[in-house]
């Protein structure tokens, strides 16, 4: 895991990075066909949803906004399966809509970024502490930006 951050930290989202991500996304999913008890068949989950969420990330950074959606799609499953309170709490925020708000407003779509980054506000996370919240009220600003620069 520490290998597809560190190259997103590095040199932003690109093809490669996503393809990692996926690589060790199906190599975890490999791993779950194994015989392991139920406490590390949910971190295998856990770290599947992580890697999907990067994928998704890398994807927003290369603007290939459609792939970003299929991976933030993919997460769901797994970080529900890993019944995770920190991953679930990371990946429902992402899934809540700070990546799907800057995937409307890259498509111009700020009646759905507004949408999305709502959500995001009201997330039990956002609720909970500024570290979470602070980014829903950034996009739910530009939301509001993009939607008055579309009536003008």
């Amino acid at each position: 895991m520490n290998a597809p951050v560190e190259a997103d930290d590095r040199q932003g989202g690109h093809m490669e990075l996503e393809k990692a991500a996926i690589k060790g996304h199906d190599g975890v999913l490999e791993l779950q066909q194994r015989n392991v008890g139920e406490r590390r068949r949910r971190a295998l989950y856990a770290l599947a949803a992580e890697y999907s969420i990067i994928a998704a990330w890398s994807c927003i950074d290369a603007r290939n906004l459609d792939q970003a959606q299929r991976h933030l799609n993919e997460s769901a499953p797994s970080v529900g399966l890993s019944q995770d309170g920190p991953t679930e709490t990371r990946v429902r925020v992402n899934l809540s809509g700070q990546p799907l708000s800057m995937l409307a407003l890259q498509r111009r779509n700020g009646p759905e970024a507004l949408a999305a980054a709502q959500a995001s506000q009201a997330s039990s996370a956002a609720r909970r502490g500024p570290f979470f919240d602070s980014p829903g009220q950034v996009r739910a600003a530009l939301a509001v930006l993009a939607l008055g620069a579309s009536r003008d």
